[in-house]
């Protein structure tokens, strides 16, 4: 998919906005996949994946920054996310 200048500066307004609450927003985020889709804790095994765990925080941090370093980058999302696909492959 190929993003249009507008679509950058889209989300790129949108990540200002979003940015300062990422670490909270990444939390939450992975805190509700759990709950939503249960079966996808099993990729998670030596994780407390319980609600609001220091577990749960710091993965939702982890992903909040991947997407950070993403917004960051929107001309060359291969090598700014080639670190994360290496650690999912």
């Amino acid at each position: 998919m190929v993003l249009s200048e507008e679509d950058k500066n889209n989300i790129k307004k949108a990540w200002v906005k979003i940015g300062n609450h990422a670490a909270e927003i990444g939390a939450e985020t992975i805190g509700r996949l759990f709950i939503v889709f249960p079966s996808s804790k099993t990729y998670f095994p030596h994780f407390n994946t319980s609600e609001g765990s220091d577990q749960v925080k710091a993965h939702g941090k982890k992903v909040a920054d991947a997407l950070t370093n993403a917004a960051s980058h929107l001309d060359d999302l291969p090598g700014a996310l080639s670190t994360l696909s290496d650690l999912h492959a």
